[in-house]
């Protein structure tokens, strides 16, 4: 502050200045453009630089990344490796050869849908028994125009429980499958055959089976077809092509359920036998129900035969 002039402007104010601001202090006080606080533009030689350096960085991020990408990614499939691209005028040929250590199936099996998955044709002495009885190929479904091939519920199966029926071969009883409909819908063979025995009475013999029919086919099995209101016109000895009639959906025999066909399938248990013959083994007709055909009911009643007998209410 000793160093200090003072000096007195215009205005009456007292101004202390430095002694080496003092000459200057007359000099005038300009205001600072913003744009002089802008950074200096690049020179061209500096721009030519730095897009020089980039290049270069591109260019080796370019050859890093194709040699990492070839020591990662898989080889090419064999089928692909040797392609030429200039056309065969020949055929191509492939062959499928199994390797010594490859199981080879003795047959192509095709699946249709996931019900036939559901039941698979049984098999007995390393054949499936469609081949041993090939009337079991191809069935027409029973039940002219059935909404269902096999029943959901597993009460109407095979095997279910019933009581007073005793054959090993039938789990807890039943020994067919209970196929739904409306009453009076026309019942036919699954195959053709020959019929083996008519019951016409409404309990029939055994007081449980109703109005029925038993057909033998070509290759000895048998089917049945019970609790018929109406029995075809058929005598034992006929024959019948398969989706023929053989009566209608009924309830005879049928005391706490509604209208149903029961429907049977036999084997036999020594082949070469023919006739009404008893020595036979049930088996489970599912596997060969869902592979079957549904035919279309008759489009009239007299499509159909006459009935024999009153349908009378089942006890």
């Amino acid at each position: 502050m000793h160093e200090g002039r003072p000096f007195v402007t215009v205005a009456g104010a007292v101004e202390l200045w430095h002694r080496d601001c003092f000459e200057d202090r007359d000099a005038l006080i300009t205001r600072s453009d913003p744009l002089d606080f802008l950074p200096t533009p690049p020179t061209p030689r500096l721009v030519r630089v730095l897009g020089g350096a980039v290049a270069g960085s591109l260019l080796v991020a370019i050859v890093v990344g194709q040699w990492t990408w070839g020591e990662m990614a898989p080889p090419p499939p064999a089928s692909l490796a040797n392609l030429d691209p200039v056309p065969s005028a020949e055929p191509v040929v492939l062959r499928v050869e199994a390797s010594a250590h490859e199981r080879v199936p003795p047959r192509i099996v095709t699946v249709e849908t996931e019900t036939e998955v559901r039941y698979e044709v049984p098999v007995r002495g390393g054949a499936r028994l469609d081949e041993a009885f090939p009337s079991l190929r191809a069935w027409t479904h029973p039940v002219t125009g059935s909404a269902e091939l096999m029943p959901e519920q597993t009460s109407r199966h095979f095997g279910a429980r019933r009581e007073g029926i005793e054959r090993p071969e039938c789990g807890e009883g039943h020994c067919g499958v209970d196929l739904d409909g409306p009453r009076g819908r026309p019942i036919v063979a699954v195959a053709a055959g020959t019929v083996v025995r008519i019951e016409l009475s409404e309990l029939g013999l055994d007081g449980r089976s109703g109005r029925y029919i038993r057909i033998e086919h070509d290759d000895g099995t048998f089917t049945s077809y019970m609790h018929m209101d109406d029995v075809a016109d058929l005598r034992v000895g006929d024959r019948v092509a398969a989706g023929q009639y053989v009566g209608t959906l009924g309830a005879t025999a049928v005391f706490s359920s509604a209208p149903h066909l029961h429907f049977s399938l036999e084997v036999p248990a020594h082949p070469g036998l023919h006739g009404d013959v008893t020595d036979t083994h049930y088996v489970d007709p599912a596997p060969f129900l869902v592979r079957s055909t549904t035919a279309e009911p008759p489009r009239s009643i007299a499509a159909r035969p006459e009935r024999h007998h009153p349908n009378k209410p089942a006890i």
